[in-house]
C-alpha cells in the first residue's frame, strides 16, 4: 500500500524534481515511463532499431541522492534485488564518470538510490536513475553545460536516458533521442501491472529480427494524444509485444489473465515486463486495481499510477 501511495503523488515539472539542493548535496526524483504504443523498425547497419514511441513519465519515482565524496561510492535500498552495486556497472555511476570527463574531475560523488521503480519491466528506473545523477551533477559541480550536451552524454549512457533528461511526455524517434514533445490536456492514469520476473531487451528484439516484418501500422498521434483512455487502447500497438510473448509465454498467459478480468485492452510496455492498462479518472484506475487483484492474486504487483502528460 504504501508503494501504491508514492505511485500515485502529483505530477511534477522538471524543475521540481530536484528536491533537496546544497553545496555539497542534492536529492532529485526520477520517474518511470511507459511506452503508449511502440513502432520498431528493421535493425540498422549499427544493430540499433529506429523507434516511434509515445514516452510518458509517471508519478511513481527513485530517489536519489548525490554528495560529494572522497571516492566513487554506490549504495541502493528499496527495490534493489539483483542490481549490482559496482560504481561502473550502474548506469548511475556510468552516468557520474561520464559527467566527471566533462567537467575534467575525478568522479568523487556517493549515489544513494532508493528505488521504487521494479527492475527488468520495461519502465526505465536505471535510464531515470543515470539522468537523475547527469541533472544533479549539473547543480552539484556548478557545470556550465545546456540540456542538448547533457542529452549527448546520456545517449552514450542508453537509449532511453536522453528522454529523462528532458523528462516530459514526448513522441520519441530514431534510437529514442529524437524527442517531439507532445502535451495532453486531460488527466491519464494507469496501473501497471508488474511480474515478480522480467524479460531480455536483447532476447525481444532478436524474436523480433526473426519474425517476418508485416507490420505497416503507423501510431496516429492526432488522435490519440487528447483522446479519452478507451480510444488511446484503440489505437495503440506495441510492435516487440509478440516477440515478448514468444520469448517469455507466461507473459501472454498473465496478459490474457488480465483481459479477462478488466474487461478492456491491457498493453505491454517497451520490451516487457511490464504490462498495463489506461483510465480516465483516479478511481477509474483503483476500481481496475481492486478487480485485478481479486483475479490475478499474486501473479503480480498491481501499481496504479498517474501519467504526467506535460
Amino acid at each position: 500500500m504504501e508503494h501504491m501511495q508514492e505511485a500515485m503523488k502529483s505530477t511534477i515539472s522538471r524543475e521540481q524534481r530536484i528536491t533537496e539542493k546544497s553545496a555539497k548535496r542534492q536529492s532529485i526524483l526520477c520517474p518511470a515511463k511507459l511506452n503508449l504504443g511502440l513502432k520498431v523498425f528493421p535493425k540498422r547497419d549499427d544493430g540499433y532499431h529506429d523507434i516511434d514511441s509515445w514516452f510518458v513519465p509517471l508519478s511513481l519515482s527513485d530517489t536519489l541522492i548525490l554528495e560529494d565524496s572522497a571516492q566513487p561510492e554506490l549504495k541502493l535500498t528499496g527495490l534493489a534485488a539483483g542490481i549490482s552495486t559496482r560504481f561502473e556497472d550502474n548506469l548511475a555511476g556510468r552516468a557520474a564518470i561520464a559527467m566527471a570527463d566533462i567537467a575534467g574531475r575525478s568522479a568523487h560523488v556517493r549515489i544513494h538510490i532508493d528505488k521504487l521503480i521494479p527492475t527488468g519491466g520495461g519502465l526505465g528506473g536505471g535510464s531515470s536513475d543515470a539522468a537523475g545523477t547527469i541533472l544533479a551533477l549539473r547543480s552539484l559541480w556548478q557545470m556550465d553545460i545546456s540540456t542538448e550536451k547533457m542529452a549527448t552524454a546520456a545517449l552514450k549512457i542508453g537509449s532511453d536516458v536522453p528522454f529523462f533528461i528532458h523528462g516530459v511526455s514526448a513522441r520519441c524517434m530514431g534510437r529514442g533521442e529524437r524527442m517531439t514533445p507532445l502535451r495532453r490536456m486531460a488527466p491519464l492514469f494507469a496501473v501497471l501491472i508488474v511480474p515478480p520476473r522480467g524479460t531480455s531487451t536483447a532476447d525481444v528484439y532478436r524474436e523480433f529480427d526473426r519474425m517476418p516484418t508485416t507490420n505497416d501500422r503507423t501510431l496516429n498521434y492526432d488522435k490519440i494524444v487528447n483522446a479519452p483512455a478507451g480510444i488511446i487502447d484503440e489505437f495503440i500497438f506495441n510492435d516487440l509485444q509478440a516477440p515478448a510473448f514468444a520469448v517469455a509465454p507466461w507473459l501472454r498467459e498473465l496478459h490474457e489473465a488480465a483481459a479477462a478480468a478488466i474487461g478492456q485492452a491491457v498493453h505491454m510496455s517497451g520490451s516487457g515486463s511490464t504490462l498495463f492498462t489506461l483510465h480516465d479518472r483516479a478511481d477509474e484506475s483503483e476500481s481496475a486495481t481492486e478487480r485485478l487483484r481479486n483475479s490475478i492474486g499474486s501473479a503480480a504487483e498491481l501499481l496504479p499510477v498517474r501519467v504526467r502528460t506535460s
